[in-house]
């Protein structure tokens, strides 16, 4: 009997920078290595029957990406977990496993937000919290830094140019933006947290809104690191912990 599983993996350092054609691929063959019963499409072209939630875009890590993997006979959620993590690269790991039902929509077509944490570097000093009134600056940055972020999120469009296979397009990101906000500063380091709508009608990029951002800030930063953390269906973490 037929078993869809929904998989909750992390991508991180080195393969962060592959593509999700690549990732593709890698899954594909983990899960031959693994000896995994996957159902294999019909066709001219037959391929592994598995699915997966939105592209990450090239360069992001994160600790929230899920996958569909449908299978031929029925198998332990733990047993699929530890098998592919004893095949899998560096940088992939599977971090659960639950099974869903088998007329469940696909991971694209329901998933509808997602979070991420952004890693800023300040190109000179941004706080000296040695200071005798280092707690009360780091809170006055804070204030300083969550109302410049209200008052970009108040205008009225938030033009950029991104890059299509067409060529650059202008286009208002606004409405993909839902919140952001600080989370950290330690040193020269600055960390956000930003929401943005996602699924089948948009996929932003993270990196358009930290830029557009920053040029509307004073761009005195630069983007050292970005993790999405969190993809949700309706409010929900996709797989609740």
């Amino acid at each position: 009997m037929e078993q869809l599983i929904r998989v909750k993996y992390s991508k991180d350092e080195p393969i962060r920078y592959i593509s999700h054609l690549n990732l593709v691929q890698v899954f594909t063959r983990a899960l031959r290595r693994a000896n995994i019963p996957v159902v294999i499409s019909c066709g001219f072209n037959p391929r592994f029957r598995i699915s997966f939630g939105p592209p990450l875009p090239l360069g992001i890590s994160s600790s929230s990406e899920y996958l569909d993997i449908r299978l031929k006979e029925r198998i332990k959620t733990e047993d699929l977990v530890g098998r592919l993590n004893r095949v899998l690269p560096e940088g992939l790991k599977i971090l659960e496993a639950k099974i869903i039902p088998s007329s469940a929509d696909s991971l694209v077509k329901v998933i509808d937000r997602a979070s991420y944490w952004i890693n800023l570097k300040s190109r000179g000093s941004l706080l000296n919290l040695e200071d005798d009134n280092g707690e009360n600056k780091l809170k006055e940055l804070v204030k300083e830094i969550n109302k410049d972020i209200k008052n970009f999120l108040r205008l009225e469009e938030i033009m950029v140019e991104k890059s299509t296979k067409k060529g650059a397009k202008r286009m208002d990101i606004k409405p993909s933006i839902l919140d952001m906000s600080v989370k950290k500063i330690q040193h020269q380091f600055l960390e956000l947290n930003l929401c943005l709508n996602i699924g089948q009608e948009r996929n932003l990029n993270p990196q358009y809104v930290i830029k557009a951002w920053l040029s509307h800030f004073g761009n005195n930063f630069d983007i050292k690191k970005i993790c999405r953390y969190g993809l949700y269906i309706k409010g929900k973490e996709v797989i609740e912990d």
